[in-house]
């Protein structure tokens, strides 16, 4: 073999070697690369509070999708638990009962005021200390799929669970195609009952108004409103503190979230900011062009204010967009005046993950302010929330969370598909949610998101004791 030849050979091998050199080196980076990839974005999917729900059930049982529930339990009896929520296959609300503190629930058809209409929705619930049970909604002048112009106030009563409902449309319209919509419905010790929803009283001019009625709900006086300088009010939420006292919260585009107090039963509030609302929508989500739209539940999703009235204390609850750009539940604590007291954050806020669609209730028996939401804590991509409660008893320091069931509901679902197609609010968000509470539990009603044997989204309640709560602390 010549010289050439063999320096030729030798070239080939040391090629080759360096291949196999450079190709080893390509997979180990590879490999360490998905190693990174696989360590960085890897995350173990699952809530870090614990399960301490009882008597968890389907609550609604209904083909179709159920959503924005409420539910509120008897002063006297506070076994006695008295729901509702909207409909989408039928041209109604649905309403539930359990008299024996949520462990077992009923549920039918809601009451109508006109059997020739159908309901839009947005139920709330209040029961007096007599046992009568009220729920506010609104149906729809024109029994069709899809949204309406003109749905009008309906506020329906009756002496207990199994008593006859008494039925009444509020008002008329005030002006041509006005419309009446998002009621809320507080009743105060002295049996009075004050409902509070947005009204249309001009072509572009639609604001929050209140009613009362001292007959259980037989008559009802002419709305009044709460404040002319008030921009665009919508969500409005009423606590009833007897005496003629009432509570009054919402957003609006001047204010952000605005809080309110009348004592002279509704006649005449006092206004003050409550705080402010980053990425507040007030002032366009209603608006379409010149005219103002019924479009609370389609347009003007938002932060859910809760009130709640306690010992020498008044709690709005609220949804916030956080400093690190995710949803946070808060809360706002003032005196029975209405002097601010406490602002600040609903339970745990070191990671990043959202809290949203909270709700809130006072326990008069411990002295606790409850409140629940959806949380995905436990899921960085925050995609699956699980429905959860906390309570405090200063409003600064809240309890360590729980959940009140173990599956997890699909955020996006909840954000993007919990609506209602049908009767109800046509591509319309559904994403309220209801909690009462009273002798160390709390009561919470939800949307669960499973697909439950075709049924969609439906309501789920649960039980949380206070018991529970302080066993699962330190």
């Amino acid at each position: 073999m010549s010289t050439a030849e063999g320096l030729a050979r030798r070239a080939r091998g040391r090629a080759r070697r360096k291949l196999l050199i450079e190709a080893i080196a390509v997979l180990g980076a590879t490999a360490i690369g998905a190693g990174v990839v696989f360590l960085v974005y890897r995350h173990s999917i699952g809530s870090p509070w614990h399960v301490a729900g009882m008597a968890v059930q389907n609550v609604s049982h209904a083909e179709g999708i159920q959503t924005e529930v409420a539910v509120a339990a008897d002063p006297s009896h506070p076994s006695v638990l008295f729901a509702a929520s909207n409909e989408s296959l039928e041209p109604e609300i649905r309403v539930y009962s359990s008299t024996n503190g949520g462990r077992r629930w009923s549920a039918a058809a809601g009451p109508t005021f006109n059997p020739n209409t159908c309901a839009w929705g947005d139920p709330s619930v209040a029961v007096a200390r007599d046992g009568r049970q009220y729920v506010a909604f609104t149906e729809k002048s024109i029994c069709i799929q899809g949204p309406d112009l003109t749905p009008y106030l309906v506020v329906a009563s009756r002496p207990g669970p199994q008593g006859k409902w008494t039925v009444r449309r509020v008002t008329r319209p005030a002006v041509k195609f006005g419309f009446d919509d998002k009621p809320a419905i507080s009743v105060g010790g002295d049996g009075r009952a004050y409902v509070a929803w947005s009204r249309l009283l001009g072509r572009a001019y639609q604001t929050t108004v209140v009613s009362s009625s001292s007959d259980g709900g037989k008559t009802w006086t002419p709305p009044r409103v709460v404040d002319r300088k008030l921009a665009q009010p919508q969500l409005v939420t009423v606590a009833a503190a007897g005496r003629r006292t009432l509570y009054i919260a919402g957003v609006d585009a001047r204010y952000g979230l605005w809080i309110g107090r009348s004592t002279d039963g509704g006649r005449s509030f006092a206004l003050r900011r409550a705080a402010p609302l980053p990425g507040n929508r007030a002032s366009t989500c209603l608006v379409f062009g010149k005219f103002v739209l019924p479009q609370q539940a389609v347009r003007c999703l938002g932060p859910n204010p809760t009130l709640s009235v306690g010992r020498g204390r008044v709690y709005l609850t609220y949804d916030v967009n956080g400093p690190d750009l995710t949803q946070d539940a808060a809360l706002a604590v003032f005196s029975p005046s209405l002097k601010p007291m406490w602002r600040g954050p609903i339970g745990p806020t070191k990671k990043k993950a959202d809290q949203f669609w909270p709700a809130s209730a006072y326990d008069a028996q411990t002295g606790r302010l409850w409140a629940c939401f959806y949380d995905t804590t436990g899921d960085s991509d925050r995609r699956h929330a699980w429905f959860s409660c906390t309570a405090t008893r200063d409003g600064r320091q809240w309890a360590t969370p729980l959940r009140v069931t173990g599956p997890s509901a699909s955020a996006e679902v909840l954000w993007e598909d919990a609506r209602i197609y049908g009767f109800g609010d046509n591509g319309g968000w559904g994403g309220y949610v209801g909690l009462t509470a009273a002798n160390g539990k709390a009561h919470a009603l939800w949307v669960d998101t499973r697909d439950l044997g075709g049924n969609q989204e439906e309501i789920f309640g649960g039980t949380l004791s206070a018991r529970a709560l302080e066993q699962r602390q330190g």
